[in-house]
């Protein structure tokens, strides 16, 4: 999934990095869909992930302790 985002991401900022400056609102518009992608992503690489279980074999030998 964080693959997913990650080319989106890219996507999007490609795109606003080749969008034509024509006037001040434009510039505006770039800079701002740039922070907020850049932000968006620098969020989705620190996000906490879930711990993945734990393999058969490991949950096979605490079971079989107790």
């Amino acid at each position: 999934m964080s693959y997913i985002l990650g080319f989106v991401c890219a996507a999007i900022l490609l795109f606003f990095f080749f969008l034509p400056i024509t006037d001040r609102r434009t510039v505006l518009l770039k800079l701002g869909m740039m922070m907020a992608v850049v932000i968006l992503y620098a969020a989705a690489l620190v996000a906490p992930r879930a711990a993945e279980p734990f393999p058969a074999s490991a949950q096979a030998l605490l079971l079989s302790h107790n």
